[in-house]
């Protein structure tokens, strides 16, 4: 007796062969433990304030000024190189030298002096930028009056003003300062005020 196989029939006997394993979803990875690192030694934060450096003792100061003084019929006008020094930024005594050339025409006829002098002086600074200054002057000075010529005489006075010094660049300052003679002589007959502008440089 003769069998008949259809061909969908030998095609379901066949064996199915799995090439692949069935795709499968990830398992959660685990995190990696780490050991900690050992500790060190602590850092070192900043200070709130730095340090600052020390203050200097003080600054030299190599200036001059020009003067100009007046009062009624009075006029006088000078130059002043000068040398100080300022401590602590409170304290700053100093040396000067002076030219003035001085005319008086409330005398009959006028009077012209020509003074040189020297003096010592000292600045105060409560506040800064300004001074209160002392300083002790003694001066040489020549009168001539109607062309014939007094001879030359020596004086000395106290000055009493202030006024107010700054920096205007690196190393360089300027200044002003008004000032009056406490004693009467004949170079200061009058109270008359000095006002001196000049500037200068401090190392």
């Amino acid at each position: 007796m003769t069998s008949v196989f259809t061909a969908s029939a030998l095609a379901h006997d066949e064996p199915v062969i799995i090439t692949e394993p069935p795709a499968q979803a990830p398992e959660p990875s685990e995190p990696l433990l780490t050991e900690p690192a050992p500790a060190g030694p602590p850092i070192e934060q900043p200070s709130a304030e730095p340090s600052r450096p020390s203050e200097p003792l003080g600054h030299l100061r190599v200036g001059g000024g020009f003067g100009l003084g007046f009062a009624t019929d009075f006029i006088s006008v000078g130059i002043a190189p000068q040398v100080s020094y300022i401590f602590k930024r409170i304290v700053e005594p100093g040396v000067s030298f002076s030219y003035a050339f001085s005319r008086d025409r409330l005398a009959v006829p006028e009077v012209k002096w020509n003074t040189v002098g020297g003096s010592l002086f000292a600045r105060l600074y409560p506040i800064q930028p300004l001074f209160f200054l002392v300083e002790g002057e003694v001066i040489n000075t020549g009168a001539k009056q109607g062309g014939i010529s007094a001879g030359r005489q020596t004086y000395g006075n106290l000055l009493l003003g202030g006024g107010f010094l700054m920096g205007v660049g690196r190393g360089a300052f300027m200044g002003m300062s008004l000032k009056v003679a406490v004693f009467r002589n004949p170079f200061y007959p009058d109270a008359f005020p000095i006002l001196s502008a000049g500037g200068g440089y401090a190392f």
